[in-house]
């Protein structure tokens, strides 16, 4: 199965299908007085989507004058799952998500092998976009779905009175899941209604969607009204994430012990390094994730603030009768903008913890490799010291046949014929003083080497004591200060001359070596 990153840029364009069938349409109005009717859903066939693109029949568009503000939505797709996915295809524009491919168990990382299916032919759908100018940038926003969003703005204008007209704009965002739904809206300042066409919205989606437009019911008719309100839904299901990016940091820190919450006692850590390893960057990738959904969150609010500059005069003729919408909207971006920054708050203080916890399994992973380093030292100062036994049974043993070799030899030599009729005596003054001789040879040439070997290494720590630092070498002291310094100077002087000896020396044998080289060239010339 091929596991898609969040570093794969442009997605297939071409895995959309047009499958006529039926589609969810919903609609909200609010009027004069500032009610607003009900939120009215219904799904509709083939011949009702051409009368809802066309504003005909039951869906025609009462007068500009009736009523303040109209939303209209359309939920035109359904995902196809991939083959090999368990996953079973909706009806009425809901949503069939394709299995998770990725590490994240709520796949935040997206296959790009998914079909979309739309529930309109090819021929409606293209009516559809080009009538509200969704067209080509709803393909577009398609071919981002893996990315961190997509976007697109077009203000329109009237040719005669240079008026602005509408508004278009294409929104890939992230709702609650990890996919990106894709939002197109068209708002019509002159009649005061805005289009919605949403692709990819699962059917929980599409009921905080509409909770989020009957809680903001007096709002309707403004032209900034959606996108804020698919903001404000993205940052509140990002919580989900922060509450799960909590719970693993908590189990973490419960594995490490390493936390200050004195009521959580620490717990064993997990029985595979490795699997401590993971989960602590499993957290820096969640974190990584959420970061991504915040930053992507302040580019829309970024357009959104832009275009109600934009917009300021136009809102203030279409919309604004009283001070009170006015201010109502501004109120509400404010409170969004300081729930991201207490998101970014949030987010940098899970950040340094899960800093905190991947330094504190690197550390027990250090301890874990010293305390197996050091059970090897054990091991082998152990095997060192049998093996120094060993060799003093070897010693001894050596010792044994240096004693009894030579009586042993001069017996043998004894036993042959020709020295038949030998008297017993001659035997021992022959054995005892060659063995005496032998033994003490070999002891006083082991008493020696011993004695050498001893010099060589007090020769060898003095000059790494004088090469690292002379003073410390000879310490001065109060009675022998002159003498002290003279033994420095002196020892200074004679490593200098040694290093420029070697030095002449070198160039010297160099100078010798080429004048030997020339000598000899001249003489195969001649």
């Amino acid at each position: 199965m091929e596991l898609d990153t969040p570093m794969i840029g442009l997605d297939p364009e071409d895995n959309v299908q047009f499958k006529p069938g039926p589609c969810v349409v919903a609609e909200m109005r609010r009027y004069s007085s500032r009610k607003a009717s009900e939120y009215k859903r219904k799904v509709v066939g083939a011949q009702e989507v051409d009368n809802w693109i066309e504003e005909r029949g039951e869906f025609a568009s009462p007068a500009a004058s009736e009523h303040c503000g109209a939303v209209r939505w359309m939920y035109v797709c359904v995902i196809i799952p991939t083959k090999g996915s368990s996953s079973r295809p909706l009806t009425g524009g809901s949503f069939a998500c394709t299995s998770p491919t990725a590490l994240d168990s709520d796949g935040n990382y997206l296959s790009s092998n998914e079909t979309l299916e739309l529930a309109l032919s090819q021929e409606t759908f293209d009516r559809l976009t080009t009538r509200y100018g969704f067209s080509p940038q709803v393909q577009e926003a398609w071919r981002y779905r893996s990315s961190s969003g997509c976007g697109a703005r077009k203000i329109e204008y009237d040719d005669s009175s240079g008026e602005i007209k509408s508004l278009v704009l294409v929104m890939s965002i992230r709702l609650s899941g990890s996919f990106a739904s894709v939002i197109a809206i068209n708002h019509d300042f002159r009649k005061k209604c805005t289009v919605v066409l949403a692709l990819r919205v699962s059917p929980y989606d599409q009921t905080l969607l509409q909770k989020a437009l009957e809680s903001h019911q007096d709002l309707v008719g403004h032209p900034l009204l959606i996108p804020t309100m698919v903001v404000e839904i993205s940052l509140a299901t990002n919580m989900l994430y922060m509450q799960k990016i909590r719970h693993e940091l908590s189990v973490i820190e419960k594995a490490t012990g390493q936390h200050a919450w004195l009521q959580i006692p620490a717990a064993d850590a997990p029985a595979h390094d490795s699997e401590l390893s993971r989960l602590g960057h499993a957290v820096k990738i969640h974190i990584s994730l959420s970061r991504r959904r915040l930053d992507s969150i302040k580019c829309w609010l970024e357009l959104i603030k832009k275009s109600l500059k934009d917009l300021e005069q136009p809102i203030s003729n279409s919309f604004v009768r009283t001070a009170g919408p006015k201010h109502e909207y501004e109120q509400w971006m404010g409170n969004v903008e300081l729930l991201v920054q207490f998101r970014q708050v949030d987010l940098c203080y899970s950040d340094r913890r899960a800093d905190n916890q991947v330094t504190a399994i690197y550390g027990l992973l250090s301890q874990r490799d010293n305390m197996v380093g050091v059970s090897v030292a054990i091991e082998s100062k152990k095997i060192s010291e049998a093996s120094k036994r060993d060799g003093s049974a070897l010693k001894s043993l050596t010792v044994l046949t240096a004693l009894f070799f030579p009586a042993t030899y001069i017996a043998t030599l004894f036993t042959l014929p020709n020295f038949a009729g030998t008297p017993f005596w001659l035997y021992w003054a022959v054995a005892i003083p060659l063995t005496l001789v032998i033994f003490g040879s070999w002891a006083s040439w082991t008493f020696y080497r011993q004695h050498q070997i001893a010099q060589e290494t007090t020769a060898r720590n003095i000059d790494q004591d004088i090469e690292l630092d002379p003073e410390r070498a000879f310490p001065p002291s109060p009675f022998n200060a002159a003498s002290s310094s003279f033994v420095m100077s002196t020892l200074r002087q004679i490593r200098l001359q040694t290093k420029q000896s070697h030095a002449h020396s070198t160039s010297a044998d160099a100078m010798t070596q080429r004048i030997e080289h020339s000598v000899g060239n001249k003489n195969m010339r001649h």
